[in-house]
């Protein structure tokens, strides 16, 4: 007994019926449900040196943060301080060292370096920017992901827009 069915050769040749469509499209359909539910692709995309950067950030901050972002901030600190790297290096040694629960505990340490606490004060300003360099060369990094919205964030929306042109003013200090 033959089946009046021939079986091509070629896999692909096969016509492809509405169950087999069915489940092409429902295999493709899950395993993109599974990519995304899986590891973020900005945990990935980090390498060692910004998941330390951005290790001691949170640090710094006490927040969770995103790996991608700390990426582009340790670039464009890094671009602006030619002495950054070495600066970095020396803060993580002292936080390691000191053995501090949190960011508080370290800045309370008696003897603290000024040169430590610049550049801590550089990343988490950096941090809650959004921004990282001066006026006249400012790098935006990220609006929504600024850390000064998260205190309030589900309770204000995150403005989307601004007051307008020279809103802020000069800074206090400078001259008009």
């Amino acid at each position: 007994m033959s089946s009046d069915i021939a079986k091509p050769d070629n896999f692909f040749a096969m016509p492809l019926g509405r169950r087999g469509l069915l489940r092409t499209s429902a295999a493709i359909g899950g395993l993109a449900i599974l990519a995304a539910v899986g590891a973020p692709i900005s945990a990935i995309a980090a390498d060692g040196e910004s998941q330390a950067f951005t290790k001691l950030s949170e640090f710094l901050t006490g927040y969770q943060l995103d790996p991608v972002l700390g990426t582009r901030y340790l670039a464009a600190i890094a671009k602006r301080n030619q002495t950054f790297q070495v600066d970095l290096a020396a803060l993580q040694e002292a936080v390691k060292q000191s053995g501090a629960a949190n960011m508080d505990a370290f800045l309370a340490l008696p003897g603290l370096d000024p040169a430590l606490k610049a550049t801590a004060t550089k990343i988490v300003s950096a941090w809650y920017l959004g921004v990282v360099g001066e006026p006249e060369d400012a790098e935006l990094i990220t609006y929504a992901d600024a850390l000064m919205y998260r205190p309030t964030k589900g309770i204000l929306p995150i403005p989307s827009y601004g007051p307008g042109p020279n809103a802020w003013g000069p800074k206090p200090d400078s001259k008009i």
